[in-house]
């Protein structure tokens, strides 16, 4: 184990009534001791915990040889990973102003800028003519309007939060004859399904679904598998030490049968890619298929970095249709790694956290050499 010559700060959300108070404990706990063999402490801290009068901060530090969390003092690092997972517009907004003036301290860099949700990322991709055939249209839920408007463009619709994960508070509307039937999950991740028998209980319903988040309307696309079971492709992809974007892994992710997400939050198992698309798609299709996967792998960070500015990594979501088509359903700046253990990928797991702190390392030596 090297002695520490650089510090790692990772900022989190604060979950009240744990020790330590985050979650991610795992993957923090082994991006610690993936930083110790580099030279790189890891100190983790709600932004909440900083104190810019004495520039010092509350954080917690994992001593592995120990296996203990313990709560110390640091200055504040001058690089930060950002792994704030926010559950809604109102706890976005309560870190906002924590985060914001982490961004504006000029001896502070985020390791990865935050993308600034679904509709702009969206923006982004669409200004690439060979990005946009793999997109979903997209578009701001308002207004009732927007959503009868949607509906008679694409008959079945999702509606989603333009911000948080884990599919919570999604909805896929699908009318019935003078009916509407309607999935989804809850903001607490409840899966529910209901029918309601006017257009206007469904606008009623809508708005008291949506509240004051805001959301964005697409096509819904029945992605499922030949057993009917929701599923899509999780693509890892991270800058590397040289900082040049490779992938990491990728991973299908599948949903129970009946429910609307495969979200592994939401219940859902993981499987290897290989052994998904050749039980469900002929080989012909299988290859168009992973011909996708790598082109979007590779043009997609591409596209978002130079309009977006510097990142880390990315969790890409896939969904493949049954006539083989591929579409690129959502971007992640904060993607988690359980995936890879559910499918028994613990070398790439070990890569996906590795990586980052190959990454950071360089940035260290540049920020020590005065020109990041």
């Amino acid at each position: 184990m090297k002695s520490s010559a650089y510090t790692l700060g990772v900022v989190t959300c604060r979950l009240a009534g744990r020790t330590p108070p985050f979650s991610e404990t795992k993957y923090l706990r082994d991006l610690t001791v993936e930083g110790d063999s580099a030279g790189i402490q890891l100190i983790i801290f709600p932004p909440m915990n900083v104190n810019w009068k004495t520039r010092r901060v509350i954080a917690w530090r994992y001593h592995h040889p120990f296996r203990r969390w313990l709560k110390e003092i640091h200055p504040v690092p001058q690089l930060i990973y950002d792994r704030c997972y926010y559950l809604d517009t109102n706890h976005y907004l309560t870190y906002k102003p924590y985060i914001d003036r982490l961004k504006q301290d000029p001896s502070v860099h985020l390791l990865g800028k935050p993308l600034g949700g679904k509709l702009r990322t969206h923006h982004i991709l669409h200004k690439s003519k060979r990005l946009s055939p793999y997109l979903l249209p997209t578009t701001k839920l308002s207004s009732t309007k927007d959503l009868i408007s949607g509906m008679k463009q694409y008959t079945s619709v999702l509606i989603k939060p333009n911000g948080g994960s884990h599919g919570r508070g999604v909805a896929a509307i699908t009318p019935q004859g003078q009916s509407f039937r309607v999935r989804g999950r809850s903001r607490s991740n409840r899966p529910f399904h209901l029918i309601l028998h006017s257009g206007r209980s469904l606008t009623n319903w809508v708005g008291r679904f949506i509240g004051h988040t805001p959301y964005i309307i697409q096509p819904f696309l029945n992605l499922r598998s030949m057993d009917s079971c929701p599923f899509d492709i999780r693509i890892l992809v991270q800058k590397n030490g040289e900082g040049r974007w490779v992938t990491t892994g990728t991973a299908v992710r599948i949903g129970n049968p009946g429910s609307l997400t495969s979200n592994l939050h939401g219940g859902g198992h993981a499987e290897s890619t290989q052994q998904f698309l050749n039980k469900n798609y002929s080989p012909e299709k299988v290859k168009d298929i992973w011909q996708s996967i790598q082109f979007l792998s590779k043009y997609v960070p591409i596209q978002i970095e130079q309009e977006h500015g510097r990142l880390l990594e990315l969790g890409m979501d896939v969904g493949v249709d049954r006539q083989g088509n591929v579409w690129l359903l959502e971007v992640n700046s904060k993607p988690g790694r359980s995936v890879f253990l559910q499918t028994g990928e613990r070398d790439v797991r070990r890569q996906s956290v590795r990586l980052p702190i190959q990454y950071a390392l360089t940035l260290f030596q540049r920020l020590t050499g005065g020109s990041l």
